[in-house]
Protein backbone atom coordinates (compact mmCIF):
# COMPACT_ATOMS: atom_id res chain seq x y z
CA UNK A 1 0.00 0.00 0.00
CA UNK A 2 1.45 3.89 -0.92
CA UNK A 3 2.21 5.79 1.56
CA UNK A 4 -0.48 8.66 0.17
CA UNK A 5 -3.17 5.72 1.27
CA UNK A 6 -1.42 5.37 4.43
CA UNK A 7 -1.69 9.05 5.17
CA UNK A 8 -5.58 9.20 3.83
CA UNK A 9 -6.89 6.98 6.93
CA UNK A 10 -8.77 8.37 9.31
CA UNK A 11 -9.72 5.55 12.11
CA UNK A 12 -6.80 4.90 14.70
CA UNK A 13 -8.03 1.43 14.21
CA UNK A 14 -7.37 1.21 10.75
CA UNK A 15 -4.33 3.00 10.62
CA UNK A 16 -2.80 0.49 13.41
CA UNK A 17 -4.18 -2.53 10.84
CA UNK A 18 -2.90 -0.86 7.81
CA UNK A 19 0.56 -0.13 9.61
CA UNK A 20 1.13 -4.01 10.14
CA UNK A 21 0.95 -4.55 6.83
CA UNK A 22 3.31 -2.02 5.71
CA UNK A 23 7.09 -2.78 5.45
CA UNK A 24 8.78 -1.36 7.79
CA UNK A 25 11.17 0.50 5.04
CA UNK A 26 8.32 2.36 3.53
CA UNK A 27 6.97 3.50 7.29
CA UNK A 28 10.90 4.55 8.65
CA UNK A 29 11.43 6.31 4.88
CA UNK A 30 8.05 8.28 5.48
CA UNK A 31 9.55 8.93 9.08
CA UNK A 32 12.35 9.97 7.85
CA UNK A 33 11.06 12.19 5.65
CA UNK A 34 8.93 14.29 7.71
CA UNK A 35 11.85 14.57 10.02
CA UNK A 36 13.84 16.11 7.17
CA UNK A 37 11.53 18.53 6.03
CA UNK A 38 10.73 19.54 9.74
CA UNK A 39 14.76 20.17 10.48
CA UNK A 40 15.42 21.63 7.05
CA UNK A 41 12.08 24.42 8.11
CA UNK A 42 13.78 25.19 11.42
CA UNK A 43 16.92 25.83 10.15
CA UNK A 44 15.72 28.00 7.32
CA UNK A 45 13.55 30.14 10.13
CA UNK A 46 16.58 29.91 12.52
CA UNK A 47 19.00 31.32 9.55
CA UNK A 48 16.61 33.92 8.41
CA UNK A 49 15.78 35.49 12.12
CA UNK A 50 20.07 35.18 13.38
CA UNK A 51 21.79 36.00 9.45
CA UNK A 52 20.50 39.68 9.61
CA UNK A 53 21.18 40.10 13.57
CA UNK A 54 24.92 39.05 13.15
CA UNK A 55 25.74 41.04 10.21
CA UNK A 56 23.97 43.70 11.77
CA UNK A 57 25.93 43.10 15.44
CA UNK A 58 29.26 42.90 13.24
CA UNK A 59 28.69 45.87 11.60
CA UNK A 60 28.13 47.78 15.23
CA UNK A 61 30.88 46.00 16.50
CA UNK A 62 33.39 47.38 13.78
CA UNK A 63 31.91 50.94 14.08
CA UNK A 64 32.23 50.84 17.77
CA UNK A 65 28.11 51.72 17.56
CA UNK A 66 26.41 48.73 19.80
CA UNK A 67 24.54 50.37 22.14
CA UNK A 68 23.26 52.58 19.24
CA UNK A 69 22.53 49.30 17.68
CA UNK A 70 20.73 47.74 20.18
CA UNK A 71 18.39 50.83 20.49
CA UNK A 72 17.68 51.16 16.79
CA UNK A 73 16.87 47.47 16.49
CA UNK A 74 14.61 47.38 19.40
CA UNK A 75 12.49 50.34 18.27
CA UNK A 76 12.71 49.04 14.71
CA UNK A 77 11.18 45.91 15.91
CA UNK A 78 8.56 47.75 18.11
CA UNK A 79 7.47 50.14 15.60
CA UNK A 80 7.23 47.79 12.76
CA UNK A 81 5.25 44.97 14.59
CA UNK A 82 2.60 47.46 15.06
CA UNK A 83 2.56 50.41 11.89
CA UNK A 84 3.15 47.17 9.46
CA UNK A 85 4.17 48.29 5.68
CA UNK A 86 6.07 46.40 3.11
CA UNK A 87 7.18 42.95 3.26
CA UNK A 88 9.51 40.75 0.75
CA UNK A 89 7.46 38.45 -1.16
CA UNK A 90 10.50 35.84 -0.54
CA UNK A 91 12.35 34.71 2.94
CA UNK A 92 16.02 35.43 0.58
CA UNK A 93 15.10 38.88 -0.20
CA UNK A 94 13.71 39.73 3.39
CA UNK A 95 17.04 38.51 4.74
CA UNK A 96 19.19 40.47 2.37
CA UNK A 97 16.46 43.41 2.73
CA UNK A 98 16.47 43.43 6.38
CA UNK A 99 20.74 43.51 6.65
CA UNK A 100 20.36 46.21 4.83
CA UNK A 101 17.83 48.13 6.32
CA UNK A 102 19.61 47.66 9.64
CA UNK A 103 23.04 48.83 8.52
CA UNK A 104 21.41 51.91 6.45
CA UNK A 105 19.92 53.29 9.72
CA UNK A 106 23.25 52.37 11.64
CA UNK A 107 24.98 54.17 9.19
CA UNK A 108 22.89 57.30 8.14
CA UNK A 109 22.55 57.76 12.41
CA UNK A 110 26.45 58.61 11.97
CA UNK A 111 25.92 60.64 9.39
CA UNK A 112 22.92 62.78 10.02
CA UNK A 113 22.65 65.30 12.99
CA UNK A 114 19.59 67.08 14.38
CA UNK A 115 18.38 69.51 12.61
CA UNK A 116 15.07 71.39 10.95
CA UNK A 117 14.44 69.36 7.74
CA UNK A 118 15.14 66.10 10.06
CA UNK A 119 12.27 67.34 12.26
CA UNK A 120 10.15 68.00 9.50
CA UNK A 121 10.26 65.16 7.86
CA UNK A 122 9.87 62.97 11.86
CA UNK A 123 6.70 65.00 12.34
CA UNK A 124 5.43 64.04 8.51
CA UNK A 125 6.15 60.50 8.99
CA UNK A 126 4.41 60.57 12.80
CA UNK A 127 1.46 61.89 10.91
CA UNK A 128 1.10 59.29 8.33
CA UNK A 129 2.19 56.43 10.81
CA UNK A 130 -0.80 56.96 12.44
CA UNK A 131 -3.02 57.79 10.14
CA UNK A 132 -2.87 54.99 7.80
CA UNK A 133 -1.15 52.49 10.03
CA UNK A 134 -1.21 49.63 10.56
CA UNK A 135 -0.83 48.79 7.08
CA UNK A 136 -1.71 44.88 6.69
CA UNK A 137 -0.52 42.39 3.94
CA UNK A 138 -3.75 40.51 2.53
CA UNK A 139 -1.40 37.00 3.37
CA UNK A 140 -2.04 38.01 6.67
CA UNK A 141 -5.68 37.45 8.28
CA UNK A 142 -5.89 40.84 10.96
CA UNK A 143 -9.82 40.86 12.82
CA UNK A 144 -10.59 44.43 12.97
CA UNK A 145 -10.33 44.08 16.85
CA UNK A 146 -6.44 43.24 16.20
CA UNK A 147 -6.43 46.38 14.16
CA UNK A 148 -7.92 48.75 16.35
CA UNK A 149 -5.49 47.34 19.42
CA UNK A 150 -2.20 47.29 16.83
CA UNK A 151 -3.23 51.38 16.15
CA UNK A 152 -3.43 51.86 19.77
CA UNK A 153 -0.26 50.63 20.34
CA UNK A 154 1.39 52.21 17.86
CA UNK A 155 0.40 55.68 18.87
CA UNK A 156 1.19 54.91 22.70
CA UNK A 157 4.75 54.00 21.03
CA UNK A 158 5.78 56.76 18.65
CA UNK A 159 4.23 59.28 21.42
CA UNK A 160 7.23 57.72 23.69
CA UNK A 161 9.94 57.25 21.28
CA UNK A 162 9.14 61.45 20.37
CA UNK A 163 9.37 62.19 23.79
CA UNK A 164 12.63 60.64 24.18
CA UNK A 165 13.62 62.11 20.72
CA UNK A 166 12.66 65.54 22.36
CA UNK A 167 14.77 64.48 25.27
CA UNK A 168 17.68 63.57 24.07
CA UNK A 169 18.03 66.33 21.69
CA UNK A 170 17.58 69.03 24.73
CA UNK A 171 20.40 66.63 26.55
CA UNK A 172 22.59 66.72 23.18
CA UNK A 173 22.43 63.03 22.82
CA UNK A 174 22.21 63.56 19.44
CA UNK A 175 23.45 60.35 18.18
CA UNK A 176 20.28 58.66 19.76
CA UNK A 177 18.09 61.46 18.48
CA UNK A 178 19.21 60.81 14.93
CA UNK A 179 19.23 56.79 15.39
CA UNK A 180 15.13 56.51 16.77
CA UNK A 181 14.04 59.56 14.59
CA UNK A 182 15.66 57.65 11.38
CA UNK A 183 13.86 54.39 11.95
CA UNK A 184 11.02 55.88 12.79
CA UNK A 185 11.44 57.67 8.88
CA UNK A 186 12.09 54.06 7.40
CA UNK A 187 8.89 52.64 8.72
CA UNK A 188 6.97 55.17 7.20
CA UNK A 189 9.08 55.06 3.84
CA UNK A 190 8.19 51.17 3.94
CA UNK A 191 4.38 52.57 4.35
CA UNK A 192 4.86 54.21 1.43
CA UNK A 193 6.43 51.42 -0.75
CA UNK A 194 2.86 49.73 -0.06
CA UNK A 195 0.94 52.69 -1.79
CA UNK A 196 2.25 52.16 -5.22
CA UNK A 197 0.46 50.82 -8.10
CA UNK A 198 1.97 47.41 -7.69
CA UNK A 199 1.69 46.83 -4.13
CA UNK A 200 -1.71 48.79 -3.64
CA UNK A 201 -3.59 45.15 -3.49
CA UNK A 202 -1.59 43.44 -1.62
CA UNK A 203 -2.18 45.71 1.73
CA UNK A 204 -5.56 46.94 3.37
Amino acid sequence: MSIKKLEACKSPLVYVTILNCVPFGYCLSYIFKVFTTFCNLILHLTLLIINPTIIFTAYCIATHNITIGLIEVFSFLLIRKYCGGYHCQSSTACLIFSAIILIGIAWLSSLIKPSLHMFSVLVIADIELIIKGPIISVNHSVSDFEKIYYHKCLIGILSVLNIIIIITAAYRFYHITSCISVVIIFCFILHLACMTRKNRKLYY
